[in-house]
């Protein structure tokens, strides 16, 4: 049984809606992912200077590059 031109449009309305929905919770853990990231990194950079500490690793690219090759090797 084909479906009338109002139900396919209704149909495509709550399709709508619920993208909508999903989206704006998309967006809202997005932020709330940033907000996380932001909070890490100040509470790292606090350690690092109250515990005269170095956390963060700082890698120079062609090292990553030549680990990434060594692991592939293996």
């Amino acid at each position: 049984m084909t479906k009338t031109l109002e139900q396919r449009v209704i149909e495509l309305e709550a399709k709508v809606k619920l993208l909508e929905k999903q989206k704006a919770r998309a967006e809202h853990l997005a932020e709330r992912a940033d907000k996380k990231v932001i909070i890490f990194d100040m509470l790292v950079d606090m350690a690092e200077k109250e515990y005269d500490i170095e956390i963060r690793k700082n890698y120079k690219p062609e090292s990553s590059i030549t680990s990434m090759k060594n692991i592939k090797k293996q």
